[in-house]
């Protein structure tokens, strides 16, 4: 076999100018074509006719005679076509579908322009053709397959709504029932079984909401509030729900902010609060004996677009059992702990990570994990929030001019909470002295040493709290003894006449100069507390009228008894229909008003109590008590004319802290 001969372009077979355009119409993959304004084709080339489904051009040119006729299948094409070209003289990516000789529809793209002769009419257009099927085809798929999942995305968050409701709804009866039954005379055994209901309750509650939180960052339906909030209360409302748990191990809670921490933030407070409980309540449960510290600092962040921002860091820190570096990798997966056995051991789903990192990630940071088996774990986290400049005191005001001067003995085996406790101490400008054993103390206050207070740890080894203060009582009958100790610690302690007063660990340092004030000026103090305690009686005695809008007659019970627990009356409204006859009969202050009712509902009705009610009259404040879990039903409540807004299962703590906002209000 030979190879073919190399032609020049001076050769005598060189194909001419006309045959090598004609060869690149006719091996072209695109369709090429040549038509008259009337919509007859002149050319085609083979690429065109096979598109088309005929066998060649000719056979293409004979049967189709009228393009608008027998090729587009859209009406409106032709109309198109010739806007395009009577306005730019050309048309690109024009795409319409066509019929092919066997009935078939493509899709197809059209460039074209106009040929003109010399007096400017268009003599025939001529241009190029793609088969765009296939891409037409897949995006069609895509279009089909986003809707689908929309579709199930909004499928799975109602279903999750619905989900949320029939499982909160018989969880309020239990929780609430065993808190009230706390509240009642019980045998000892009794209280005991009551109080393993209401754990175990609490328990599948946190299950429950750890399974709904997933979801709805998986689904894409979590929304971040972005509200002002004191940074020093929601860090402490956190650590208060885990001191009980710390104070049954015996293990210390302590936490630090750092000075350069704004005290007032704008951001998502509640979500703060989850990611904050999810770690701690972690490193209590796998910490046995020692500690567990919380520290947050601040640091500068700016954003592109946005106002200033601060980067909050947090620690978590605790001295537990630790993570092997083998299973560091799956911390953060989903339904994952370390090893089936710490699972069989301490409990959970495995969630609760995996949130708390979506979460932060959510708010503008992220979070890490360093850990050490034996030695325990440091988990860090970060968010970006505002500060704000109207900023709150991070502390109460204090007569620190009073406190400066004197003389604290701080007794404690802990060196963590020695070292917070002095920082405090310092800044506000006392003189401190703090060892770390009881025996240290009394060698000291055996020299002579003068101090105004002391305040000494309960759980020290050889020595503890009560047997230091024994001791001290011998040389020092005067010195006024503070005690830190454990929730709940104080009833066990039998000889409670040692100590002028209780800290609770972990102790907020509001707490601890506010009774460092009392102890070192009662006799200043004491017309204050009178003048405070007559404010609080005549507030106590001022009666508001509340309504409870609650079909289910469990709910009904549970609600009552916790109004009257918190001293409160309630007429009761089993629906909607019945709010608006009490309504109408007399006004009420506070509306308790569940969303889901028969016959017309909580949005509903309150819509209408908007309405009936003048505006410049006294118009209830209305609380809606709901058992969904999902952001937009808050929304849904606020714009219906509701002022605030509860969950299912209600607690007491939060029912009063409602009703709070509401006097506020």
């Amino acid at each position: 076999m030979h190879p073919s001969p190399v032609l020049e372009p001076d050769s005598p077979t060189w194909p001419s100018s006309l045959e090598r355009y004609a060869s690149i119409v006719h091996n072209a993959v695109e369709g090429i074509f040549q038509s008259t304004p009337e919509g007859h084709y002149l050319l085609v080339n083979p690429a065109l006719a096979r598109m088309y489904g005929y066998a060649s051009p000719v056979e293409l040119l004979n049967q189709v005679q009228d393009i608008s006729q027998t090729i587009y299948v859209d009406a409106g094409v032709r109309d198109e076509f010739k806007r395009l070209m009577a306005k730019n003289g050309e048309v690109r990516g024009l795409e319409y579908r066509v019929r092919r000789k066997d009935g078939g529809i493509i899709w197809i793209s059209e460039d074209s322009r106009a040929v003109c002769g010399v007096d400017g009419r268009v003599i025939y257009y001529e241009g190029f053709i793609q088969d765009i099927t296939r891409r037409k085809q897949a995006d069609e798929d895509l279009r089909a397959a986003k809707e689908a999942a929309e579709l199930a995305s909004k499928a799975k968050s109602q279903f999750l709504a619905v989900m949320s409701h029939e499982i909160r709804t018989p969880m309020n009866g239990v929780i609430g029932m065993a808190s009230l039954l706390l509240d009642s005379s019980l045998t000892a055994e009794q209280r005991d079984f009551v109080e393993t209901i209401r754990q175990s309750g609490d328990s599948l509650l946190t299950v429950i909401n750890d399974i709904l939180d997933f979801s709805k960052i998986e689904s894409g339906r979590i929304d971040l509030e972005n509200e002002e909030f004191v940074l020093r209360e929601c860090v402490e409302g956190a650590l208060d729900l885990l001191a009980p748990r710390a104070a049954e191990k015996a293990i210390d809670l302590l936490y630090e902010i750092a000075g350069d921490v704004p005290a007032m933030v704008r951001g998502d407070s509640t979500r703060l609060r989850q990611i904050l409980v999810n770690l701690l309540g972690n490193a209590v449960k796998f910490t046995e004996c020692g500690e567990v510290v919380l520290s947050v600092r601040a640091e500068p962040c700016s954003l592109d677009g946005e106002p200033s921002r601060v980067r909050l860091l947090f620690a978590v820190s605790d001295s537990g059992i630790g993570i092997p570096q083998e299973a560091m990798g799956r911390l953060f997966q989903s339904f994952s702990q370390v090893d089936a056995s710490t699972t069989r051991r301490y409990g959970g789903t495995g969630l609760g990570l995996v949130i708390s990192k979506r979460l932060a990630g959510l708010m503008g940071g992220e979070m890490t994990v360093e850990s050490e088996v034996g030695r325990g774990s440091v988990f860090r986290f970060s968010i970006v929030v505002e500060p704000l400049l109207h900023q709150a005191l991070s502390e109460p005001v204090m007569p620190r001019v009073a406190l400066a001067g004197r003389r604290i003995l701080v007794v404690d085996d802990n060196a963590t909470n020695r070292r917070i406790l002095t920082s405090l101490l310092q800044a506000n400008n006392m003189t401190l002295c703090a060892l770390a054993s009881g025996p240290e103390a009394l060698a000291l206050l055996g020299t002579g040493e003068h101090f105004d207070l002391a305040i000494l740890d309960m759980q020290m080894p050889d020595m503890d709290g009560v047997m230091l203060a024994q001791q001290i009582r011998q040389q020092n009958p005067a010195l006024p003894l503070v005690l830190l100790s454990s929730l709940g610690l104080r009833d066990l302690i039998p000889e409670q006449h040692l100590f002028s007063a209780y800290l609770t660990k972990p102790a907020k340092p509001a707490h601890i100069l506010e009774v460092l004030v009392r102890l070192l000026h009662r006799d200043r103090l004491a017309a204050d507390k009178a003048a405070a305690g007559v404010v609080r009686a005549a507030r106590a005695a001022h009666d508001k009228r509340v309504l409870l809008a609650e079909d289910n007659t469990v709910n009904q019970k549970v609600a009552l008894r916790m109004l009257a627990h918190l001293g409160y009356q309630a007429d009761l409204a089993a629906n909607g229909l019945e709010v608006l006859a009490a309504v109408s009969r007399q006004s009420y202050d506070i509306i308790l008003m569940d969303m889901q009712m028969p016959e017309l509902d909580g949005l509903d009705a309150t819509r209408r109590v908007r309405a009936d009610l003048p505006a410049d009259g006294q118009r209830p404040w209305i609380i809606a008590l709901t058992a969904n879990a999902m952001p937009e039903d808050r929304e849904r409540c606020l714009a219906a004319g509701m002022d605030d807004y509860l969950n299912k299962p209600i607690k007491v703590p939060e029912l009063a802290g409602a009703l709070e906002r509401a006097f506020a209000g």
